[in-house]
């Protein structure tokens, strides 16, 4: 009972490894060596270059020397590494050179495999210190995996000895010693997993940290010990006799086999364990070390026990074949969903292709799951504020700041040039207010209407010939005299002509510039100072100059009163100098009117008061800090104080004696109080300049000092205002002038033009193309009787099929064609929604179809392989029967009882039965569909399918675009009807063809129905074979160790049956000796104890001896009994190769049956 447990355990252990759906599954286990040995490299092997002898002790106590010559590696004395694979032969095995250490066994395997076993079978003597290594980056760097020593604190100091209780440590462990059988065969086993036996972990974590590998090295680094003989000393080498790397392709728990390589390639048999994985739990890779395209919803991770951690399906809405891991998606959705898909189709966009591409919007009739879930906009893309794509819920466009119109497609009134990197869409309208005729421009170039004699984008520019003065809103001819200018163009500014030489003014009929008089007779210079002129110079008749405000003298190159500053600046006097002055000449007035009653002497009494005033005007002058230019103008003015005196003193000196006149004391009263007026406005004006002059009325004089300069600008405009007034007065002369001489023609022309428009234009035939009238008589703009110009009750309508006149009914014509358009439209957009998803619905079994055909194949393939591994079994049987017959230490009676068994065994079915069978197979595969044809050939259909539908969904947009329009002509019409007509046409064929499409389909899925139930058929047909093979393999290897305990107890028997010999030889020796010495006692009378000891002794000797006759005979009898055993052995050994060879026929029809069933072609 604890036995069928124990299996029942390892049943269920073996099943949950090849499990996928459990958890982690892992491939079995095999030989990662074997069509390897290439890969395989040692750093010393005896006799490459030469022939060497070793010398090793044979037999015990002696010495036996043999060669070894590597350099013909066939060779029976060679020794090269390939000869450790278990194919090289029992007398095979590699060696190195004497006394080399260390040496190294290196095997590259190029990709990444899983290590589950490696067993090193040393030909003695066996190394005292090893260590075996891996790598996982193809022999870059190396990782210890074990050490092994007879002595680990000797041979490998510091490394621990205990078990190892984390996956990232390692351990030594401790070899037995070797010194009784140095020279005998030792087998070193190593586990990666058994040596973490203790570890808290997984064994799925387990293997993906210690058992990767792509690359195995074990490291010899210390030659084992060997025993001392007299003379000659033994050689001291590394042989390995054999080396078994196990394990498989690492798959990281997501494959349960590894895949064999192209059955095409005659070298595939030679290896055997590929490094690529059978993939399940949506994985891809050669190790399965990611997800598959689609799958990438959840990060990629090992398959654990009891958890597949398989990789999810992105949510892409059936509108992308791959997606991408993203970790912020990841964890922004708490790690639900990472998945982002890529290369979203159908005018899909967004992380899982749930939204409309940019110029695309929702379909209404359709889910976003399907092909025809966006419908292209016919939105602007420069126009509206998304790049052209419309409302989610309303559908409309949504326009710029300056853009307009259903679809967004041109610019408000007043802008310009739609560009889509504008974000406003349209750029506003500059136009001129004098040179254009409104602010509007045109909405594509941005041209304004410009006016009579302007031009340029915004009609900012005069056209050639005209200018525009400053003040004026218009251009004005610039009329050059054509014989003193070069053109007739002129400065678009100033309306400057470009005069030729000796020529000037502004439309060149005057002299140049700074001269006068006649040009045709000669000009002369003006000889001013152009400093102080105006820009006129002088007058170009008398050449009198025109001096600038401030300035004066015949050549204006004085400042004139008034103006302090020196020539050419010629500045205006602070308001405090006119004061003074004007207070100056009321005093030279009142002199002038004295100096007739003054004499020398009574002017020689006023020298006194004069010197004072003098000293108080200095104590001002020193008291008083004015700025530089004040300074200055009263420096000037101190000067023409100065001359004044000397001319007093001149007046003076030329005056006659006078006598006092009888009124003078009145006046010098006057004076005086005058002076003591003076002398109180001087306190005054000394204590303001103290306070203005003084550090905290800093202020008081920046005022006076702006007011100063408004006064100073203010008389500044004042002078240049009388350019403008002179100006003005010109311009109204000029209009007078203008108007005198055009306003009587105006007059006549607009009397002409109401007597032309009472006879003409005749409005009736442009009502007629308007409104479809049916008047006859002629309506001009100013006479128009006889009725309405155009119906009132509104224009007749527009019957289709006949001609049709006006522009009113015929719009109202393509009004009602439009409507018409819109019902087909909506018909259409009906009609191409079934389509879809008639197209959707074929899709769907089209994926079916080719899932049931994948289906079929990998189950076609699991049975070829499962054939494949039958037929090796039965091979495997069949030679194992052949050994145990052909060895001639079997028993026969087993033999006997192994043959009978295996001749009375039946097999589930006849040959015939089977070969029906596989006839049945043969026929059902001729008839059935190649499904890789069918959906070859449904690709181009499914794709004419595709573009029919997407020239619909083109011509239904393109539709649409023009019901927009729909005040096109009625020409478009009849082309968007035929379009629509032939559009229908193409639906409905699509639709057929999807039909036809479907109907295949539906026929090659009813077929691959029948061939995989056949397939399974087979299957089942099969399992009883192998059940049966399996028995033979039991009883084959059961009957072998019963031949092996036979063997046993024959040479048991055969030693017993040499001793009894012995002993009775040794027994008759005795006889005879004790004859003699009985006879001798006989004949001396002392014959007693010693004749009956005698006697017994001949009684048991001659049992004895007839005991060995029973078994010589017994013997020979079952010598003839085996040789009869042996007959029939022959004759049941030739019936089982007839067996064999059917059975081979079998397994071969079988195995090509399902070749053909796996691509399905019969």
């Amino acid at each position: 009972m604890m036995i069928l447990l124990l299996l029942a355990a390892l049943a269920a252990v073996s099943q949950a490894q090849t499990d996928c759906s459990r958890g982690a599954c892992y491939p079995p286990s095999k030989n990662l060596l074997l069509g390897r040995a290439h890969q395989l490299q040692a750093s010393s092997t005896c006799g490459l270059t030469g022939s060497e002898v070793y010398c090793s002790p044979y037999p015990p106590g002696k010495m036996k020397c043999c060669p070894c010559d590597s350099r013909n590696p066939n060779g029976r004395q060679a020794h090269t590494v390939q000869d450790v694979l278990s194919t090289s032969g029992p007398e095979r095995w590699w060696q190195s050179r004497k006394d080399v250490t260390p040496v190294t066994l290196q095997l590259d395997l190029d990709n990444l495999f899983q290590l589950d076993n490696l067993f090193l079978n040393f030909k003695g003597p066996r190394p005292s210190a090893l260590v075996i290594e891996r790598t996982l980056d193809n022999a870059r760097t190396w990782a210890p995996s074990l050490y092994l020593a007879t002595n680990c604190q000797r041979s490998f100091p510091g490394i621990p000895t205990s078990t190892p209780l984390k996956l990232d440590d390692t351990y030594c462990y401790t070899l037995p010693p070797t010194e009784a059988t140095p020279y005998q065969d030792h087998t070193i086993e190593f586990n990666p997993l058994r040596q973490y036996a203790y570890v808290p972990a997984s064994k799925s974590q387990k293997i993906e940290d210690v058992t990767g590998l792509t690359g195995l090295r074990v490291r010899l680094t210390e030659l084992g010990d060997v025993p001392r003989l007299p003379g000659r000393a033994l050689s001291r080498f590394y042989a390995l006799k054999e080396m078994r790397v196990m394990g498989s392709c690492m798959c990281h728990g997501h494959a349960n086999r590894c895949l064999p390589e192209a059955y095409n390639n005659p070298l595939s048999n030679t290896i055997h364990v590929n490094p690529q994985c059978d993939c399940q739990h949506n994985t891809a890779g050669v190790n399965c070390e990611r997800c598959a395209d689609l799958y990438n919803d959840l990060p990629w991770r090992p398959a654990e026990e009891g958890d597949t951690h398989a990789c999810k399906r992105c949510e892409c809405n059936n509108h992308a074949q791959r997606c991408r891991f993203d970790q912020a998606v990841y964890d922004a959705s708490w790690q639900s969903s990472g998945g982002v898909c890529e290369g979203c189709m159908h005018h899909t966009t967004g992380p899982k292709c749930d939204q409309c591409a940019p110029g695309y919007q929702p379909n209404p009739r359709s889910r976003i799951d399907r092909p025809d879930a966006c419908i292209r906009c016919i939105c602007n893309p420069g126009g509206t504020v998304n790049r052209g794509q419309c409302d989610d819920s309303t559908g409309f466009c949504q326009c710029k700041v300056n853009v307009e119109g259903p679809r967004c497609d041109r610019c408000k009134r007043g802008h310009y040039g739609l560009i889509d990197s504008n974000t406003l869409g349209c750029t506003k309208c500059s136009c001129s207010s004098d040179g254009s005729m409104s602010d509007v421009c045109d909405p594509l170039t941005g041209q304004c209407p410009c006016h009579p004699h302007f031009h340029g984008l915004t009609c900012e520019v005069c056209s050639k010939g005209y200018w525009k003065p400053v003040m004026s809103v218009r251009c004005k001819p610039c009329v050059c005299d054509p014989t003193r200018s070069y053109s007739d163009t002129c400065d678009q500014l100033t309306g400057q002509c470009q005069c030729k030489p000796g020529f000037g003014g502004r439309t060149c009929t005057e002299c140049p510039e700074n001269t006068y008089g006649d040009p045709l007779i000669g000009c002369q210079p003006c000889g001013c100072d152009t400093d102080g002129t105006l820009p006129e110079v002088c007058d170009k008749q008398t050449g009198a100059c025109f001096c600038r405000p401030g300035v004066t003298a015949t050549r204006c190159d004085s400042c004139s009163r008034g103006h302090c500053d020196s020539f050419p600046a010629c500045e205006t006097c602070p308001s405090c100098f006119f004061t003074l002055d004007a207070k100056m000449q009321n005093l030279s007035l009142t002199l002038e009117r004295l100096s007739p009653s003054f004499t020398d002497t009574d002017i020689g009494k006023f020298e006194p008061r004069i010197r004072t005033l003098e000293a108080s005007l200095k104590l001002i002058k020193e008291s008083i800090l004015l700025p530089p230019n004040i300074v200055k103008q009263i420096d000037d003015a101190r000067s023409q104080l100065d001359k004044l005196g000397d001319q007093v003193d001149n007046i003076n000196d030329d005056l006659p004696t006078a006598t006092r006149p009888a009124g003078l004391e009145s006046e010098l009263a006057k004076l005086q109080a005058l002076l003591d007026g003076l002398s109180v406005l001087y306190k005054a004006k000394k204590g303001a300049t103290d306070s203005t002059t003084s550090p905290n009325n800093a202020g008081a004089f920046s005022d006076i000092k702006k007011a100063y300069d408004e006064s100073t600008d203010a008389a500044k405009k004042v002078d240049a205002s009388g350019n403008t007034v002179k100006e003005s007065a010109d311009n109204r002369k000029e209009t007078t002038d203008l108007q005198g001489n055009v306003q009587p023609e105006n007059t006549r022309d607009l009397n002409k033009l109401n007597q032309s428009m009472a006879v003409q234009p005749n409005l009736t035939p442009v009502a007629k193309q308007v409104c479809g009238s049916v008047r006859t008589e002629p309506c001009t703009p100013l006479l128009c009787e006889g009725g309405d110009l155009c119906p009132r009750w509104g224009t007749p309508i527009c019957v289709k099929g006949k001609k049709c006149v006006g522009a009113l009914p015929l719009s109202k014509r393509a009004k009602a064609d439009s409507k018409d358009v819109k019902e087909q439209l909506e018909k259409l957009s009906v009609n191409v929604t079934e389509a879809t998803e008639k197209l959707q619905e074929t899709q769907d079994t089209t994926n079916q179809v080719r899932q049931s055909a994948e289906k079929l194949s990998n189950k076609m393939k699991r049975t070829r392989d499962e054939l494949d591994d039958d037929l090796k079994e039965t091979r495997d049987v069949v030679k194992e029967l052949k050994d145990f017959l052909s060895d001639p230490s079997s028993n026969l009676t087993h033999i006997k009882e192994v043959s009978d068994w295996i001749l009375q065994a039946k097999l589930p079915i006849n040959e015939a039965d089977l070969k029906r069978k596989l006839e049945e197979l043969k026929n059902l595969t001729a008839i059935l569909p190649d499904s890789t044809a069918v959906l070859k050939d449904a690709e181009p259909q499914l794709a004419k399918a595709r573009k029919l539908m997407q020239e619909a969904q083109d011509a239904r947009d393109k539709a649409l675009a023009v019901n927009a329009d729909v005040d096109g002509l009625l020409e478009n019409l009849g082309l968007l009807e035929g379009s629509l007509f032939g559009l229908d046409e193409k639906l409905q064929n699509n639709m057929d063809l999807i039909d036809n499409l479907n109907s295949t389909l539906t026929k090659a899925e009813n077929k691959l129905t029948p061939a995989e139930k056949d397939l399974d058929d087979v299957s089942t047909l099969i399992k009883p074979i192998k059940l049966q093979l399996d028995e033979i393999s039991d009883t084959l290897q059961n009957g072998s160790q019963q031949a092996q305990l036979a063997k046993a107890s024959a040479d048991q028997a055969e030693d017993e049956a040499a001793a009894a010999n012995k002993d009775l030889s040794s027994l008759e020796d005795q006889l005879v000796q004790l004859k003699d010495k009985v006879a001798a006692s006989v004949s001396g009378g002392n014959a007693g104890p010693v004749g009956d000891r005698l006697a017994k002794l001949q009684q048991d000797a001659g049992t004895l001896a007839n005991t060995t006759a029973d078994m010589m005979n017994s013997l020979e009898g079952k010598a003839d009994s085996l040789r009869s055993l042996h007959d029939q052995i022959v004759q049941n050994s030739t019936i089982l190769e007839g067996l064999d060879v059917k059975l081979k026929d079998l397994f071969s029809q079988l195995r090509k049956k399902a070749d053909d069933l796996s691509t399905c072609q019969g």
